[in-house]
This record gives structure tokens, C-alpha cells and sequence, in this order.
């Protein structure tokens, strides 16, 4: 069983964000999966786990739980996925659902646009029960690691720095890291100026064409909106809204 685990919390985004990677994920897979979401309300899922506005972890921090077996009713041998909201599916994910994970494994999206880390936090994919201690190291101090980053001027943004966390630990621990295809993944902000640096990027990173022009390059199969600011629903440009629904 692959299990694509989320988290929606009250803020930033609404709740139709997860419903709309839920359904997109449906249009753009034929690949049988279980849709869960950590949530402080209401969305479309398969399973929806409450969320707990009072405990010790905060906000996105709360994606490490799914690392732990006994979290969301994993079973020996359940493909993991834990994938943020503020994605939008452009083409068959087929691929990428169905990639290919050992155990003492994690798959994540290729950062091509950030140096400083080998992973992306808007993906992860791991054999359930094998990568736990990211959990266990997490949960003897939340309140240490939630700040940690922060606090060393590695992120800027209070409670930011889980995928910086995440990096870490598969150091420490020797854990296999595989990126998938950078062509994958594509990258927007709601910056001109941003778009059009990072469509270089993606072409020079890449050696291939730009990452959009008109439509997206015909490899890319997601599009994150990574970053504070960045929201999917303010973003006006036809193919994201043929996407996003």
C-alpha cells in the first residue's frame, strides 16, 4: 500500500488545497494509493487525523509523525509518501508515486535551485518503519529542533527548517538519499522577476529548455510553490488553473 500522508493546519493556506492535490493526484496516476491529512479541519481525504494545536509541535512540523510506524495505521512493507499542499500536479505521476524505495531508503524531490541542501521537503518516500529514527531524535526535543535553525540564521522564518532537520538526520544516521530527475520538478513563485531567474535556472541546472514558456517543460510533473509567500491561488497563468482544480 502506498500511503500519501499531508498536513493542513489554519493560516496560510485554505482548506480546498489539499482537496486539490487529492484530486489531481487521482487524474494524473493510475496507481492505486490512501490519501491521509493531518488536519484542524475539514478536507477531502481518504483519512483525516486530527490535529493538535496544543501539543509540543508546530505547525509543519507535525509531517515527522508520519515517519513513525504507529502513526496513521502504517502496516510492514506501505510505501510512505509525505508530500506538501502547495503543489500543483501537471502530468503523470505514475513515475514518481511508484519509485522505486528500499529500506534505510528516502527519495525526495532534487533541490536544483538550492545548493545548500540534497533534499526538498515537498516530497518524501520511504519503506514505513525504517526511517523512525528521524521521528525518535525529534520527539525527545521538539522544541529544541523547531528553533534550532532559526536560531543559527540557517532559515529566516520562525519554526521553519524541517527539511534542513530532515537533512541532517539522513546524514547522521547513513541513510541512503535518492533524488528523482530534476526535470521533474519545476519551481514558482508569484515574483515576474523570481520566474524568470529561476526559468533560467531550470534550463542551465537541467541542460534542457526553459522551465515554462507558455506551458510547462513537457518533463516537469509537479510544480511547487515553495517558500512564504508563495501561494498557488493568486497565480493567474491559464495552465495552473487546468491544473489546480
Amino acid at each position: 500500500m502506498i500511503k500519501i500522508c499531508t498536513v493542513y493546519f489554519d493560516g496560510f493556506y485554505t482548506p480546498d488545497y489539499v482537496g486539490k492535490l487529492y484530486r489531481s493526484l487521482k487524474r494524473n496516476s493510475t496507481i492505486p494509493f490512501e490519501f491521509i491529512c493531518l488536519s484542524d479541519t475539514d478536507v477531502e481525504a481518504d483519512v483525516v487525523l486530527p490535529f493538535n494545536h496544543h501539543s509540543d509541535i508546530k505547525k509543519h512540523w507535525h509531517k515527522l509523525k508520519y515517519f513513525s510506524p504507529q502513526f496513521a495505521n502504517q502496516q510492514p512493507g506501505d510505501d510512505i509518501i509525505i508530500m506538501d499542499i502547495d503543489q500543483v500536479i501537471i502530468g503523470n505521476v505514475d513515475e514518481l508515486l511508484d519509485y522505486p524505495v528500499q529500506e534505510n531508503e528516502l527519495i525526495s524531490y532534487s533541490p536544483w535551485w538550492d545548493n545548500k541542501l540534497k533534499l526538498q521537503g515537498g516530497f518524501y518516500k520511504f519503506k514505513s518503519g525504517s526511517l523512525k529514527s528521524i521521528w525518535d531524535d525529534f520527539s525527545l526535543n521538539p522544541e529544541y529542533w523547531q528553533l534550532h535553525y532559526y536560531n543559527k540564521g540557517d532559515v529566516h522564518f520562525k519554526y521553519y527548517g524541517e527539511q534542513n532537520y530532515v537533512d541532517w538526520k539522513v546524514q547522521e544516521h547513513n541513510i541512503k538519499l535518492t533524488n528523482t530527475p530534476k526535470k521533474w520538478l519545476g519551481k514558482l513563485t508569484n515574483d515576474f522577476k523570481q520566474n524568470v531567474a529561476l526559468n533560467t535556472l531550470y534550463a542551465k541546472e537541467c541542460n534542457t529548455e526553459y522551465m515554462i514558456l507558455g506551458e510547462p517543460h513537457k518533463y516537469i510533473k509537479v510544480l511547487h510553490f515553495t517558500g512564504p509567500g508563495k501561494t498557488i491561488h493568486e497565480h493567474n497563468q491559464p495552465f495552473i488553473k487546468e491544473n489546480w482544480k
